[in-house]
């Protein structure tokens, strides 16, 4: 019997090393067109939260950013550097999943894989947001709660991004991730300026 119940523990302990996945999602109604958030959303350069300073294409295959196994680094105002890859894209239901290949500092977690969901509200004309992360189960609650906290924020600042007619207009024209920085950020003077590119003023 002893021998028995010292192999169950053994079993057991096994079965907590196997990384489990832990699912944290967070939604909002987002007051504007579907079509005008999926814009945002699709190239994942979340350029819409204003920590985040740069995004640089790791891609250089043409319309990189329309396709899966597209890759970005992010630049955060902490100091933060990832690397993020583009699993899954679809136009028709309106997802994106993306899973982080490379943080300095290194995150606290074996894996995560994020997905964004978009649903137009036909009686408002507009959409609904579902953002959801996957952890493997070695995920502290800490990070579960500031994963929680930031999609709020990420919701707050798609609105606030969408009410600002400039940054739109902005984002539409820079459309190569490796020749603008966020809009919140001075950009360097550089040729492209001089290419009928508006100055980020």
């Amino acid at each position: 019997r002893k021998e028995s119940v010292m192999a169950s523990k053994t079993e057991a302990k096994e079965v907590a090393r196997i990384p489990m996945s832990l699912h944290v999602e967070q939604s909002a109604v987002i007051e504007y067109p579907l079509e005008k958030v999926w814009e945002l959303v699709r190239p994942c350069d979340f350029k819409f939260i204003p920590t985040v300073v740069g995004v640089e294409d790791l891609d250089k295959k043409e319309s990189a950013d329309g396709r899966v196994g597209a890759m970005r680094k992010i630049l955060y105002k902490c100091g933060t550097e990832q690397t993020i890859k583009v699993m899954e894209l679809s136009d028709l239901q309106h997802s994106v999943t993306y899973d982080i290949i490379f943080s300095k500092p290194a995150v606290k977690f074996t894996s995560a894989i994020y997905t964004i969901k978009l649903q137009r509200v036909s009686e408002t004309n507009s959409t609904f947001m579902s953002w959801s992360t996957d952890f493997s189960n070695d995920a502290e609650e800490a990070v579960v709660m500031d994963s929680k906290f930031k999609k709020l924020e990420a919701f707050k600042s798609l609105r606030a991004f969408m009410s600002d007619s400039r940054k739109i207009l902005l984002y539409r024209h820079l459309s190569e991730p490796t020749r603008y920085p966020h809009p919140d950020k001075p950009a360097e003077k550089s040729e492209a300026v001089g290419e009928g590119k508006p100055e980020l003023d």
